[in-house]
């Protein structure tokens, strides 16, 4: 109880109004936002295919959701096909990497909230929580533009090769120009709202890096007026 007691008397509630804490919470809100948006969207491209001895053309639609990994989504052209057709790549790596970042920066900020929070006065006194807050959060900086990067390639890829002409559908076996038709594509407005935030989350984590550096040892040193030195005023006097 007495512990519990010391805890409930060291809330800081107040951090909020500092820009190290409402910036955390920020943090906090877009990286939910930039990993549900990219393990949330589904959609499916659809085209139409005339087969021989059909009088009829044909749909053919295939579905693909995170992780995209579209190598594993085959499907036969025509009914008297011997072998399926496999989309030809896909981007699993770069997706599930952009929301590995999201989901570890989710955690990060949620864990230094609650440092904040309730252990301001330890964090403000131990410079080292100070510095490894710093190095953590450089780090972090990093995996948001690198995942991001990635992802943005990643997305291209994905609305490539789905789309049967530019995938490489079209031109193969008895799907040729004059026999198949696109129908309708993908949506990919998740995956470009997702791409925003992962570039908005970076834009972010670097202004924070201002004010955690700013807490830092490091900071305080440089910042520290000089000293002036004594003033000592000189002994006058007669020597004989």
């Amino acid at each position: 109880m007495e512990a519990a007691g010391q805890v409930t008397s060291g809330v800081n509630i107040g951090v909020f109004k500092e820009p190290r804490g409402f910036i955390k919470v920020l943090e906090f809100v877009l990286s939910i936002f930039a990993f549900a948006t990219t393990t949330s969207h589904k959609s499916s491209t659809t085209f139409s295919i005339l087969c021989a001895n059909a009088t009829q053309p044909e749909d053919r639609t295939f579905y693909y959701s995170y992780p995209y990994d579209l190598e594993s989504e085959c499907f036969k052209l025509c009914d008297t096909d011997a072998k399926q057709f496999c989309l030809l790549s896909g981007s699993k790596s770069s997706a599930e990497f952009y929301v590995f970042v999201g989901v570890i920066v989710f955690l990060y900020c949620l864990a230094a909230l609650v440092l904040y929070i309730f252990f301001d006065d330890l964090y403000r006194r131990n410079t080292r929580l100070v510095i490894v807050d710093f190095i953590i959060s450089v780090v972090l900086t990093l995996l948001w533009i690198i995942a991001s990067s990635a992802w943005a390639a990643g997305v291209s890829d994905v609305k490539t090769y789905t789309d049967p002409e530019e995938g490489g559908i079209f031109g193969t076996g008895q799907c040729q120009k004059d026999l198949c038709k696109v129908k309708s594509l993908g949506n990919f407005a998740s995956l470009n709202v997702s791409l925003i935030f992962g570039f908005l989350n970076f834009g972010v984590w670097i202004g924070n890096l201002w004010f955690i550096y700013k807490e830092t040892p490091w900071f305080k040193l440089t910042s520290k007026p000089p000293t002036e030195p004594d003033q000592h005023s000189p002994i006058s006097g007669n020597n004989y």
